[in-house]
């Protein structure tokens, strides 16, 4: 099987994973949402925010930089993949051991803080895992990772329907939490074993070389996750927790989608580095190709989105919760913008450029944090989906300048084109089938418009030439 052949296959298969770990995902949220209702869900919603903030502080870019690493030097991947982890150990619990301690210094119930405390094992898990995730993309064999997560949900889900039918609290949905990410990390360490016999390293020296190769990743990653992640910290301290509530089930949504261009562009980032250490003219190529894919990607999604937004909160939820169903069509929108912003960020890594996307993701920050100060007050998480929708069209429209200055790609109008058209035509199917678009549908409709539209749109794409071959060598 040939390098485009592999790429397929675990794009399909992390996909396939995905998708099955999503619903299940999902479901979870759902039980969790009609066991603790708005407020209580606000509450669940801010300890996993709170602790995300932190596990991707400890992030330091090290996933990055160790997949173009072992990309670029083979011979030295055992060493290279023992010192990431152990590295990653070290940052991971000295940030979530400081989250467990700033915590009672935030408005917060008692509730909310323990759940912090108790629940920081959980993004221990979950931040190791994420280190293998490199590993698997350099041997092109992410659908482990699809496996791991597939299995770590189901886990979760089970304890969350057990402690449903108990009437359970929020530490209970956090012990689920807690169990479905102790089985994804040891599910990925086995599974990382059997390709790398790696052991844990310490070596200030290379944790140094390592710490300042990756700062300018590890910056952009912190101004992405301000950003990604502040709009909810500060719903949870200027609006209720019920406000944050009905922001997060809208935004699970968004977090769930945005796996299927990072999955895709993570299983090209070896590919792309190749090429921007040795072959610029072909990057050039292969970055037009792409760029072509992932509007075939996110075009459908934005529209199909959009028009389901009311429906899809109502399964997660219930009809306490259609008030997400606003912000959910807003954030269709930044959710578009995000398939091309990864897409530009995974280039910016390849072609070594992460000091000058840095800023990218600074500006990003600045931008939303300023933005959401000034708009929660009066419009709380309408608001806050809006200024989100306005940073990732800043961010990446930085992105692309960057990129484009030192790789010359084309821009395939002319199938930008032909998608838009196509969307359309899959929108309107999609518009007449739902109408009334905020009466929700039932599942089997549901279903039924979901199939229609991926038949109305793959039908169209075919006709206008939209699955062309792509060459990777």
């Amino acid at each position: 099987m040939g390098v485009l052949g592999k790429i397929t296959f675990n794009t399909i298969a992390s996909s396939l994973g995905r998708v099955i770990g999503g619903i299940l995902a999902l479901a979870s949220v759902g039980f969790i949402t009609r066991g603790l209702g708005k407020g209580g869900f606000g509450e669940y919603s801010t300890v996993v925010a709170y602790l995300s903030t932190f596990q991707i502080l400890a992030d330091l870019g090290l996933y990055s930089l160790l997949t173009k690493e072992i990309s670029q030097k083979p011979d030295k991947e055992k060493e290279l993949v023992g010192h990431y982890f152990t590295l990653r150990l070290f940052t991971a619990a000295l940030f979530l051991f400081l989250a467990s301690i700033l915590v009672f210094a935030f408005p917060y119930s008692l509730e909310v803080k323990m759940g912090v405390v108790i629940t920081s094992s959980a993004f221990l898990f979950l931040s190791l895992s994420q280190i293998f995730l490199g590993v698997f993309q350099k041997h092109t064999q992410v659908y482990k990772a699809a496996i791991a997560e597939v299995l770590g949900r189901t886990a979760q889900l089970g304890f969350v329907w057990y402690f449903f039918t108990k009437e359970g609290v929020l530490v209970s949905y956090l012990s689920a939490l807690i169990v479905g990410a102790f089985v994804i990390f040891a599910l990925n360490l086995f599974f990382t074993r059997k390709l790398v016999r790696f052991r844990l390293l310490v070596s200030f020296k290379e944790w140094r070389r390592i710490t300042k190769e990756t700062l300018p990743i590890a910056a952009s990653l912190l101004f992405t996750l301000l950003y990604f992640k502040a709009d909810t910290i500060l719903l949870s301290i200027m609006k209720t927790q019920e406000d944050v509530g009905i922001y997060s089930a809208a935004y699970k949504v968004l977090e769930t989608l945005i796996f299927f261009p990072a999955a895709f562009m993570g299983l090209m980032l070896p590919v792309l580095s190749r090429y921007a250490k040795n072959n610029k003219e072909k990057l050039s190529l292969v970055m037009s190709q792409l760029l072509k894919l992932i509007t075939v990607g996110a075009f459908p999604v934005v529209v199909g989105g959009a028009l389901t937004a009311t429906t899809v909160v109502y399964f997660i939820g219930g009809a306490d919760f259609l008030a997400s169903a606003l912000p959910l069509q807003i954030l269709f929108l930044a959710t578009g913008v995000i398939f091309f912003g990864t897409l530009f960020g995974n280039t910016v890594i390849a072609l070594g450029l992460q000091r000058k996307a840095m800023w990218a993701y600074f500006a990003g920050f600045v931008f939303n944090f300023a933005a959401n100060i000034v708009v929660i007050p009066q419009y709380s998480y309408i608001g806050t989906a809006w200024t989100t929708v306005f940073t990732e069209i800043l961010v990446t429209t930085y992105l692309v300048f960057i990129v484009r200055k030192e790789v010359g790609f084309n821009v395939p109008l002319g199938a930008l084109t032909k998608i838009a058209a196509v969307t359309a035509v899959m929108g309107l199917g999609v518009f007449y089938l739902t109408t009334p678009l905020q009466t929700p549908l039932s599942v089997f409709k549901f279903i039924f418009v979901t199939l229609s539209a991926v038949s109305i749109y793959t039908l169209f794409s075919w006709k206008a030439g939209l699955f062309s071959r792509i060459s990777i060598d």
